[in-house]
């Protein structure tokens, strides 16, 4: 049996077929990688992290360790931010999986 991975995803202002080309590379990387990606959480509020922080509290009680984004902007568009998102996720001993890098 496959690890299992969750994805997350903000979808504000996106077309449908864009997200589902983003769902696509997050499947993709996780075949690539040998795990099952899971489910995909999806935040559709900009500015907000409801989401988000309801995934990571998951994260933390679940086995599963690894959350897949289709690039850093995805967490968010500012990079203090996203450095503050990421720094979460470690404490947490989350291992983030960026598909562009």
């Amino acid at each position: 049996m496959k690890p299992l991975m969750y994805g997350y995803l903000r979808v504000t202002e996106l077309a449908d077929d864009e997200v589902q080309q983003l769902e696509c590379g997050l499947q993709k990387l996780a075949d690539a990688e040998g795990f099952c990606l899971a489910e995909v959480r999806y935040e559709y509020q900009p500015g907000f992290y409801r989401t988000f922080y309801r995934l990571l509290a998951e994260l933390k009680r679940a086995p599963v360790r690894h959350l897949v984004v289709p690039s850093r902007d995805q967490l968010a568009s500012h990079p203090l931010l996203g450095d503050q998102l990421i720094a979460r996720l470690n404490e947490a001993k989350v291992r983030l999986w960026v598909v562009e890098e």
